[in-house]
């Protein structure tokens, strides 16, 4: 039961900040434009990366304990949507939308590990 907690705990983390990384992408825009005393998108990029690591780390700990091939897919294809996304924002004219699309994956790969963890009918088996 323990390692259930500890293992739902990097879903929660991998959901929360998906959903901050969307709310920030959102109202960054907003912020910008309506205050004069706010500075360039540049200066806030790092919250980009900070997003992005929190990111890895909660995939790296699903990835490494989920039995599901098809929540691992998702995920890794999720971060890495996410990081190029990032990484090449000012390359890719698209990228805020694929950075969309990588945050929503990310949510939707730790929702359905959540419900994958719940499910799992193994017998003595322990996640």
């Amino acid at each position: 039961m323990r390692k259930t907690i500890v293992h739902q705990k990097y879903d929660w983390m991998g959901i929360a900040s998906s959903v901050g990384c969307i709310i920030h992408c959102l109202l960054m825009p907003i912020l910008l434009s309506s205050a004069a005393s706010f500075t360039a998108h540049s200066e806030y990029h790092w919250l980009d990366f900070l997003f992005l690591t929190l990111a890895a780390v909660a995939v790296w700990f699903t990835v490494r304990k989920t039995h599901s091939m098809l929540v691992r897919i998702i995920l890794v294809a999720a971060w890495a949507i996410f990081a190029g996304s990032i990484i090449w924002e000012e390359s890719i004219p698209f990228a805020s939308v694929l950075m969309y699309a990588g945050s929503v994956l990310l949510i939707v790969g730790h929702a359905l590990n959540l419900r994958y963890v719940h499910q799992c009918s193994t017998p003595g088996h322990q996640h």
